[in-house]
């Protein structure tokens, strides 16, 4: 469909049957000051994803991808400039945009945070 929008979730993180409990552990880790923390941290618990995400990205008005760095550069290699991560995508046809970069979602204390932030940049989207 041309024009159609996906909102692209794209974390720090590394497939791997252990890697979302290293990620979590990494995540809270670097909340607290030891450095980037992954986008799983905020959104995900040791159990899973959290309710309030995942009702977030149940009431998006455009469909949403979360993939990890592996996967993402697997599937955008020759799409989408080199680029830090986390980061959050809108893919319109075959381009990408920027919606909140790595910096930004840095700046998320918090899930409350995260979705705040995405909500304000789709209304302009």
């Amino acid at each position: 469909m041309p024009g159609a929008k996906t909102l692209l979730i794209v974390d720090n993180t590394n497939s791997g049957v252990l890697q979302p409990l290293k990620d979590f552990s990494a995540g809270t880790a670097a909340a607290s000051g030891a450095g980037i923390h992954t986008l799983s941290a905020l959104t995900h618990s040791p159990v899973g994803m959290k309710k309030e995400w995942k009702r977030f990205l149940k009431e998006l008005e455009i469909p949403s991808r979360t993939l990890d760095k592996s996967e993402f550069l697997a599937e955008f290699r020759s799409g989408y400039p080199p680029a830090t991560f986390p980061v959050v995508l809108v893919r319109k046809g075959a381009d990408l945009a920027v919606l909140a970069s790595t910096e930004e979602l840095g700046r998320c204390r918090d899930l409350r945070d995260l979705i705040l932030l995405l909500k304000q940049r789709l209304l302009f989207e």
